[in-house]
C-alpha cells in the first residue's frame, strides 16, 4: 500500500488530520495508518480516501510492467487531447483495447479520454454517451471525483454537437454549480479543471451568455496565474476577446486580447489557436 500517495494529497488540499477524520473516524486512528500503514476497516478508508478524491486503486498501484506500459500510453493519449488530436487519441486507445481487466482509475481516464476524443472528433453521440455512462453509472456511481464533471461537461459536448440544446444546457448548467468546488490535489486535475471550464465558457460564448461566459474565464485566469499553467491561457484570453467583438466593445482593447492570446499561443506552440486569432485579426482589419 502507497500511504505517501495517501499524506501527500492530504497535505495539497490543505486537511489537517483533525479536519480529514472528521465525521469519519478518530485522529488517532488516521495518525496509524499514515504513520505506521495501520488500515483502519474498509468503510473507513473508502470514506477517507472519497473525501480526498482517491480511489483505493490509488493506494492499492499495480506495479507489473505491461500495466506501467498501458499507463504510459494513456499518458500520450491525454497530451493528445490537450492538443486536440483527437484521431490520435482514438488511435492510442484503440491499440490498448477495451480495459476491462484495468484497475478503476485507469478505466476512468480510459473512458474520459475516448468519450471526449469521440464527442470532440465528430464521432457519434450514441458512442460519446456509452464511454460517459461507464463513468457515471458503473465506475463513480457516487459521482465524487472530477471524472464524473468531466463525463457531464462531455455529454454537453455531444449533445451540443448533435444539435440538442436542451439537453447541452441541463449538462453545462449543473456543471457550472460544480466548477467552483472541484479540488485540484494533482498535476492533471489542474488541466482537467481548465478542460472544463473552457468549454463551459465557449458554450455560454455561443448562447450569447456573455455574463456567465466571461465569469467562468476570469477563475481560469485565477487557476492559470495560482498555478503557473499557460496552456490554457491562449484559449482563455481568445474566447474573452471573442465575447469583447460580440457584445461590440472597443475595437483596441480586444486587439490587446488577441495579442496576448497570441503571445501564449505561440509560447505554447498551439497551431489551432494561432490560426483562429490570425482569421480574427484578419476579420477586424476588414471592419
Amino acid at each position: 500500500m502507497n500511504t505517501q500517495i495517501f499524506v501527500e494529497t492530504r497535505k495539497r488540499m490543505h486537511f489537517s488530520q483533525d479536519q480529514l477524520a472528521q465525521g469519519i473516524c478518530t485522529q488517532a486512528t488516521l495518525s496509524k495508518f499514515e504513520r505506521n500503514g495501520k488500515v483502519p476497516s474498509l468503510k473507513i478508508l473508502l470514506r477517507l480516501c472519497d473525501r480526498l478524491c482517491l480511489t483505493l486503486d490509488d493506494l492499492f498501484p499495480v506495479s507489473q510492467e505491461d500495466d506501467s506500459e498501458r499507463s504510459s500510453v494513456l499518458e500520450i493519449a491525454e497530451n493528445h487531447l490537450l492538443q486536440e488530436r483527437y484521431q490520435a487519441v482514438l488511435l492510442a486507445l484503440r491499440n490498448l483495447g477495451e480495459p476491462t481487466q484495468d484497475s478503476t482509475t485507469f478505466q476512468l481516464r480510459y473512458y474520459f479520454l475516448r468519450g471526449y476524443a469521440t464527442a470532440l472528433g465528430d464521432g457519434t453521440l450514441g458512442d460519446a454517451l456509452y464511454d460517459f455512462s461507464q463513468i457515471l453509472n458503473r465506475l463513480d456511481e457516487g459521482h465524487r471525483t472530477m471524472f464524473s464533471t468531466l463525463a457531464y461537461t462531455g455529454m454537453g459536448i455531444a449533445y451540443n454537437r448533435s444539435g440538442d440544446a436542451d439537453r447541452a444546457e441541463f449538462f453545462f448548467n449543473k456543471v457550472a454549480n460544480e466548477i467552483r468546488n472541484m479540488q485540484f490535489n494533482q498535476r492533471h486535475n489542474i488541466w482537467r479543471a481548465l478542460n472544463i471550464l473552457n468549454y463551459t465558457a465557449e458554450y455560454y460564448s455561443q448562447r450569447a451568455d456573455f455574463v456567465s461566459s466571461d465569469e467562468l474565464l476570469d477563475y481560469g485566469v485565477q487557476i492559470c496565474s495560482r498555478y503557473h499553467m499557460t496552456y490554457y491561457l491562449a484559449r482563455i484570453t481568445y474566447l474573452k476577446a471573442l465575447n469583447a467583438l460580440h457584445r461590440q466593445d472597443p475595437v483596441g482593447p480586444i486587439r490587446q486580447e488577441l495579442r496576448d492570446a497570441e503571445a501564449f499561443a505561440r509560447l505554447n506552440g498551439n497551431q489551432r489557436v494561432l490560426s483562429l486569432i490570425a482569421g480574427t485579426l484578419n476579420q477586424l482589419d476588414k471592419q
